[in-house]
């Protein structure tokens, strides 16, 4: 379902207000000139832009050969796609995944882009995610997986997507290699959500802060 999400612009970025207050960059010199960006590791660089969603500055480490499936073994093993993620950045994502960021590519604690998405409730990354290719299957440290971290999260939207893509992927594996690419109805569904990530995301912001602190 590789239109269900729409390509997104900086527009169509919104982010929540507990990721709002980060607004720089805590890298020295805070500046885009490719002289001075020389000077920085592209990896940290690229490492930090991606949480404070610059992308400017993520290109700029990119273009200077920063690894951008690096992880981060002093931040509990943290790739920068996990970062644009906690930073609440849909476009930092598309951006990166764009460049070659593994979709799937787990932390220390075993928790992919999918699950940090999905215990934030970040609807958009959600639905990026799964046109990407995430898969649902994978378990944390704690034993849980995307869809168990949203049910007790009571996050019904994304249960919602993830059952539905879920059930998806069942019905095209029953109905074997010339199966439909995918059922109308869950494509249209996906399609709205996407479109309301995009434009209308509060409508979309589930979070509960007893479910935050423990997931950490």
């Amino acid at each position: 379902f590789g239109s269900v999400v729409d390509s997104v612009t900086e527009e169509e970025c919104e982010v929540s207000e507990d990721s709002s207050g980060e607004a720089e960059l805590e890298v020295e010199p805070e500046t885009s000139d490719p002289e001075d960006v020389r000077e920085v590791d592209p990896g940290a660089l690229l490492y930090k832009a991606s949480k404070v969603r610059n992308l400017p500055l993520m290109a700029e480490a990119l273009a200077h050969g920063a690894d951008v499936n690096l992880a981060n073994d002093e931040d509990e093993g943290k790739t920068p796609l996990i970062q644009a993620v906690i930073g609440g950045s849909l476009v930092g994502c598309e951006f990166l995944l764009q460049n070659a960021a593994e979709v799937n590519q787990r932390d220390a604690r075993g928790r992919g882009p999918l699950h940090h998405a999905t215990y934030l409730g970040h609807t958009g990354q959600v639905c990026l995610f799964l046109k990407r290719g995430a898969t649902q299957s994978d378990c944390d440290e704690d034993g849980q997986d995307p869809l168990s971290i949203s049910v007790q999260q009571a996050n019904a939207d994304i249960v919602t997507l993830l059952r539905l893509a879920r059930m998806n992927d069942e019905m095209r594996e029953s109905e074997g290699p010339f199966g439909q690419p995918g059922d109308a109805t869950y494509i249209d569904i996906f399609r709205e959500f996407s479109h309301m990530a995009s434009h209308n995301p509060e409508k979309l912001k589930r979070r509960s802060l007893h479910f935050r602190h423990s997931f950490r």
